[in-house]
Order: C-alpha cells, then structure tokens, then sequence
C-alpha cells in the first residue's frame, strides 16, 4: 500500500507508468488475452465467466485455498504480464523515464530488469486497513500480504525506501 501515491509523484514530474496490476485485471478482463484456455484447463468452465472473461472471484477462492495453485497462476500469468508490459514501453517516447508498479517485483525476479528500485513501506495495521477498505475480506488480505515478501525485507533488497 503506498505505490500508487508515490507512483502519482512520480507522473507529475513526467515519467511514465507500468502498472502491472492493471496489466493482469486487463488480462483478465480479455477474452482474447489468451490465458483463459489455460485457466479452463486447470479449473474447468467455473472460472470463465458466461463472456469469456475471467471469474475472479472464483480464481480467488482457489488461489488462497491453495499456495501451488496461487504459485500456478503466477507461473502463468506472470510472463503474459511482462509481454504487455515490454508492448507498452514501446509505445512510450524514446529515453522516457519509466516507473513500474509492481507488487511482486521482487518475488517475480523483476527487479532484474530495472536500473534502481524502491520500496514503499506501510505498517500493516495500515496496509490491512487500506485492504479492507477496497472491499477485500479479512482472510483475503491477510493471506495476500503473507504470501508476499515482508514489507522489511523488501526495504533491505531496494535500493532506496519510502516509509509510508
């Protein structure tokens, strides 16, 4: 919690942005992004909506019931992610400065791809509050954020840190 105000910052002064969160929510939203056979596949029909999009809602119950399933969908979505993501810095004018919002950035190995990087630390009675204040149930959040790399380590691996 955090990045999307630092990221605002960053856009006033003419960077541009990735933001890998919406990247996956059009993914999923697209019936042609071509990773929902794969989701029908795994889970069957339960997890396509009746317009060919993805059932969130449905992926969610079995991604946070299940780390190898969670770490499936990553193994999965992830790599369709950076495809857009490289389509979409193309389109940016040349020696743009970029800034990626990614909430995994670490965890996916992405900070490989980046020349600095920073982490925005919130405590986490804050980070659970901003949860459930998007509507996120309790057990969702907290499973959310365990299944991230503590928010202190990420400040020790970034190259610099925002305390939030």
């Amino acid at each position: 919690c955090g990045k999307s105000t630092v990221l605002k910052i960053f856009l006033e002064f003419g960077w541009k942005a990735v933001d890998a969160d919406a990247i996956c929510g059009a993914l999923h939203s697209n019936p042609e992004s071509g990773i929902h056979p794969l989701l029908r596949e795994r889970w069957g029909e339960r997890v396509i909506a009746a317009d060919g999009t993805t059932e969130k809602k449905a992926v969610a119950e079995i991604v946070f019931a299940d780390e190898a399933e969670r770490k499936w969908l990553e193994q999965i979505v992830h790599p369709f992610i950076s495809r857009e993501a490289e389509k979409l810095v193309a389109t940016f004018p040349e020696n743009s400065r970029v800034m990626f919002d990614v909430p995994l950035l670490f965890e996916c190995g992405w900070e490989k791809l980046v020349d600095e990087t920073i982490a925005v630390w919130t405590p986490p009675e804050i980070q659970m509050e901003r949860l459930l204040a998007r509507g996120w149930s309790r057990e969702h959040a907290e499973f959310r954020i365990q299944s991230q790399i503590p928010a202190a380590k990420k400040l020790e691996l970034a190259d610099y840190g925002i305390i939030n």
